[in-house]
């Protein structure tokens, strides 16, 4: 048996009682794997190729994650396939991500300020001072981020830039 950071991996991936996608993608991101699949619930494998047995109808993969049942582990003997994204730099103090796991619209927010009306993507990371962990800036309002932990992803979030500090 070997592992993948603290993650034991046996012959079936990483098998955990309460995986999600989240959890799946963040273990293979310990490995710098390019692509993570979910299979039967709670199983988890990594790669950085996928498609040698040539795709699947989606209809296929019905299972829903062990650890979050509104999202699909793929079911058995199929894998729910996704690639991994990782932080592209911006100049020499931050990076933008792709993700998508914080929710910018609940409200008490991790938002400590909001800069309105911002006209660019540079506006609002200027005013991102050394207090401000990160920004996300959409439909030209600026939030200034101050978090416990940076999130990896943002949900509920419809287009616009999501920037952490590098």
């Amino acid at each position: 048996m070997s592992s993948i950071g603290p993650y034991a991996v046996a012959a079936k991936g990483v098998n955990r009682a309460d995986m999600t996608l989240q959890l799946c993608s963040q273990i293979c991101e310990l490995g710098n794997f390019k692509y993570f699949g979910a299979q039967y619930s709670s199983h988890c494998f990594c790669g950085n190729s996928y498609g040698s047995q040539g795709g699947a109808p989606v209809s296929d993969c019905n299972m829903n994650c062990a650890g979050n049942a509104g999202q699909i582990c793929g079911s058995g003997s199929r894998n729910s396939v996704y690639q991994n994204f990782y932080p592209r730099p911006i100049g020499n103090k931050f990076v933008e991500t792709p993700r998508v796991y914080l929710n910018p619209t609940s409200s008490g927010g991790p938002f400590y300020s909001t800069l309105q009306p911002a006209r660019s993507l540079i506006d609002c990371l200027l005013g991102c001072d050394a207090s401000c962990q990160a920004v996300l800036f959409h439909l030209g309002t600026c939030y200034l981020l101050k978090l416990p932990a940076l999130p990896q992803e943002l949900v509920g979030f419809d287009g616009g830039k999501f920037v952490v500090r590098g």
